[in-house]
């Protein structure tokens, strides 16, 4: 029996909706905070800090938050994503401007609310983080060195809200982070080499629009040279116990993208070397269990 057309359109607009959201991406980020809280932040064993009603309420807040700067970046992006990519930018379109409109207060209203029960200074950082989004999307993504600036603090900038919580700053931690903001920084200068034709066509200042393409490619091989000597530095003065394994992989890894960025041309081959790129990152977050595994 096949679907009514109602029912057809009800499924295509909530599929729209994940893709709009990033449901994926807020997942894992979720799925970060909390082994980050226990692998990392909390002193306290497994159990209890995962019965810890706020730490849920901060991760919650985040997932609010970030969603709803998806969903109000979107309007900004859907002429440039239908050129970088038409199938996802079709999805999206059977949303309707006033659903997502609708669904970014939503996502707000509740960051601030689910915050507020956890303290005024949460308040003040998630509302201090949807303004920086809001900004980013509407004045500043545009800009040659605010855009991916900006773009990379604000992923990473969630954790900060974990580390804000458990009030928890060590030098070790802050390694942790260069070597995450490192990555994500590659990301973001490969994902714009991915999107260069919807870049020009939009008149954004991208690194790869405004230096071209050899020009990015050798900032980014810098900063792989950056995340190696950030390996080097946690494996040899930080206790990492199994996760060393990550970063001598993460390395090898490493090592593989700087060889295949200098090889790859076409545009299909550069959407891998992204997935390459974030399939570290994701190694990475799952990783920490390891932290708590000796050898």
């Amino acid at each position: 029996m096949k679907p009514s057309l109602p029912t057809k359109r009800l499924f295509l607009q909530a599929i729209g909706l994940f893709s709009l959201v990033r449901g994926i991406n807020v997942s894992v980020l979720m799925l970060a905070q909390l082994l980050t809280s226990v692998f990392i932040f909390s002193s306290k064993d497994i159990v209890y800090t995962l019965l810890d009603i706020n730490l849920w309420l901060i991760v919650f807040a985040t997932a609010f938050s970030v969603s709803g700067g998806y969903i109000f970046n979107a309007f900004f992006d859907e002429e440039k994503d239908l050129i970088n990519r038409p199938e996802k930018t079709f999805l999206e379109r059977h949303v309707s401007a006033k659903t997502k409109l609708g669904v970014y207060f939503t996502c707000s209203v509740l960051a601030l609310l689910v915050s507020s029960y956890v303290s005024f200074r949460a308040v003040v950082f998630f509302t201090s983080y949807m303004l920086a989004m809001f900004l980013y999307s509407s004045l500043l993504k545009r800009d040659l060195w605010f855009g991916t600036l900006t773009s990379t603090l604000l992923t990473v900038l969630p954790f900060f809200a974990i580390t804000v919580y458990y009030n928890n700053f060590s030098i070790e931690i802050l390694t942790h982070a260069t070597y995450l903001y490192t990555l994500v920084s590659v990301r973001e200068f490969v994902k714009d080499l991915y999107n260069i034709k919807g870049d020009m066509a939009q008149n954004y200042r991208t690194f790869p629009v405004v230096w071209g393409e050899h020009k990015t490619k050798q900032l980014i091989s810098v900063l792989i040279v950056c995340a190696l000597l950030v390996i080097v530095l946690l494996c040899t003065f930080f206790e990492l116990n199994a996760m060393g394994y990550y970063f001598v992989a993460a390395a090898i890894f490493l090592i593989i993208l700087v060889v295949l960025l200098w090889r790859v041309r076409s545009t299909w081959h550069m959407g891998l070397l992204l997935q390459f790129v974030r399939l570290i990152i994701l190694l990475g977050i799952i990783s920490l269990p390891l932290l708590s595994l000796s050898i």
